[in-house]
């Protein structure tokens, strides 16, 4: 981001030592240090001078996953008479507790504070980053109407300018929005140009943007098992050398879905595990749902039951209703008296071209049927699945 403050000089040995560690995280190398280094500059003498240097040093913390030194740094700033005077300071401290919230699974408390970053007019220096932000909380929240809307009105929804300010970003929320809409082929687009610019910037840590392991889920979704699967081991090398249990726990949330074989359930185990420890409860309630779904398909229904209770949970504690009730209708579905049926080949061929993204009527024109046939298989094949719709069919078919 471009942060112009002509009110402040900022000490070039500040800023080459901000741009430096931010530049080393970036990288996805030696974790450690850049905490410490990032720590070192937000202890310096009088911090809230230099809203540059600050900001960079909290985001390094942000991709160190250490969530809790973010909330104390803000806590802090909102306290401060100089960050609390400034236009920018305070534009830069509402998108810090809202990335941090939204990782922390708080996605509605994150989506109020982004909304009042943008309603501060179209002048505001972070609004590409907000924007994009915002696109991800609302699609953790199923409020996909409502993050297609902020597209529209922000005119992102095509072809974005290559001088675009976090336009990687913009990239990675607009695949996540196609994703959670079954259109896997364009969510694949996004997600593999949103690491192109990012490679042209020398950013390969998937703490910035796990691109990745968003993207082996659309890979999955369009039946392109071998770049998921490449995709999804590329991103553990990177997740394991930087070394956050949120990133770690991540990729191996997308390894585990990608492998498809006896390992799996293993592997998101693992990814459980991680991403409770990193305290990442947005990640960790998909990973827990899928790891539900997967026993269901092992017919482990005891299992089944335990992982899909503990997603409930952690969406209860996130307080977001879309997740609770995408849970309790797959722990409903558990307990039907059908929930071993098998689908029929009818059934499954159109399961499977649901899950590729193709629409209704696009199904019904390729099979010679009517729309309310395909309409009537899919129902079926939801009740016999244990989900509540096609964005689901992604992991319960792979």
């Amino acid at each position: 981001m471009s942060l112009p403050d002509d009110r402040t000089l900022v000490p070039p040995d500040d800023l080459c030592l901000a741009l430096g560690n931010i530049e080393f995280a970036n990288r996805g190398v030696d974790r450690a240090t850049v905490t410490e280094r990032a720590e070192r500059l937000l202890g310096a003498a009088e911090p809230h001078t230099n809203p540059h240097r600050t900001w960079l040093a909290i985001l390094a913390l942000l991709y160190a996953g250490d969530l809790e030194s973010v909330n104390a740094q803000c806590e802090r700033l909102e306290c401060d008479p100089a960050w609390v005077g400034s236009h920018l300071c305070q534009e830069l401290l509402l998108l810090l507790r809202a990335r941090s919230n939204l990782l922390s699974g708080k996605a509605r408390r994150a989506t109020h504070m982004l909304k009042a970053v943008l309603d501060r007019g179209p002048s505001a220096q972070p609004a590409s980053l907000a924007v994009a932000w915002l696109i991800e909380a609302l699609v953790h929240l199923g409020e996909l109407d409502g993050a297609h809307q902020v597209l529209v009105e922000r005119k992102l929804a095509g072809p974005l300018d290559p001088d675009l300010p976090d336009r990687a970003y913009i990239l990675a929320a607009r695949g996540a929005l196609h994703m959670s809409g079954g259109q896997f082929r364009h969510a694949i687009d996004d997600y593999l140009a949103c690491g192109w610019v990012l490679s042209t910037f020398s950013v390969v840590n998937p703490a910035v943007i796990p691109w990745r392991s968003k993207a082996v889920f659309g890979a999955l979704g369009a039946r392109r098992y071998d770049l998921a699967l490449a995709l999804a081991e590329e991103e553990l090398i990177a997740a394991r050398k930087w070394g956050s249990p949120r990133g770690v726990g991540i990729a191996l949330h997308a390894v585990g879905v990608a492998r498809r074989d006896d390992t799996s359930v293993g592997v998101l185990e693992e990814a459980v595990a991680l991403l409770a420890l990193g305290r990442a409860h947005t990640e960790l309630v998909q990973a827990l749902y899928d790891l539900g779904m997967m026993h269901i398909r092992r017919q482990e229904m005891t299992r089944a039951r335990k992982r899909l209770d503990e997603a409930a949970f952690v969406a209860y504690e996130c307080r977001n209703t879309f997740w609770q009730e995408r849970i309790r209708f797959a722990l409903e579905r558990l307990q039907a008296p059908d929930n071993t049926s098998t689908l029929t080949r009818q059934e499954e061929k159109i399961a499977y071209l649901a899950r590729a993204g193709h629409s209704n009527r696009r199904i019904a024109e390729m099979n010679f049927l009517t729309v309310r046939t395909v309409e009537f298989h899919l129902s079926s094949v939801y009740r016999k699945l244990s989900i509540s719709g096609r964005r689901e069919l992604v992991t319960v078919l792979s």
